[in-house]
């Protein structure tokens, strides 16, 4: 019984964790976005270098893995002992699920992107960070697009 509690649990835990890492696509764009205008300009990238882009830096800030590894964590401690034993190994149990679940949701949040700094025909330099998978190459032409709340490197093609 306890075993399946835990289980369903992790589980759950996972399925709600899962769906928390932004979508960082060049190619993908909210619905809303679509028929909005948005500023674009001609530009040459002077630089690409791989990044790490994470949510939720601090463990604090990943709560719903925390309550999951607590919650798991502290079903498996009770299982231990009995008495004060019980007590302090459900205790034990609820603080390092927490800080596991917390660590395993800043993990499944992560993702690598790459740092596009271009040059516009103005002189002005712009950095944008986005997803892997439209890479573009030190050099190449390309057309900066800017909305409201996000930027997109993307190749300028002829």
């Amino acid at each position: 019984m306890k075993k399946t509690l835990v289980f369903s649990i992790v589980v759950l835990g996972l399925l709600s964790i899962g769906g928390c890492a932004r979508n960082i696509s060049s190619s993908s764009y909210d619905a809303r976005k679509v028929g909005a205008a948005s500023e674009t300009y001609e530009c040459v990238v002077v630089n690409v270098r791989k990044v790490a882009v994470e949510e939720g830096d601090y463990l604090e800030n990943n709560m719903t893995g925390a309550l999951m590894g607590a919650a798991a964590g502290g079903v498996l401690g009770n299982m231990i002992g009995g008495g004060r034993g019980r007590t302090a190994a459900t205790v034990v149990g609820a603080l390092a699920g927490a800080a596991g679940g917390a660590a395993a949701e800043k993990h499944l949040k992560s993702q690598e992107g790459l740092e596009y700094t271009v040059k516009l025909q103005s002189g002005a330099m712009r950095t944008v960070v986005q997803g892997l998978d439209n890479p573009l190459y030190k050099g190449q032409q390309a057309l900066l697009i800017i909305d409201n709340n996000r930027a997109r490197v993307v190749p300028k093609s002829y």
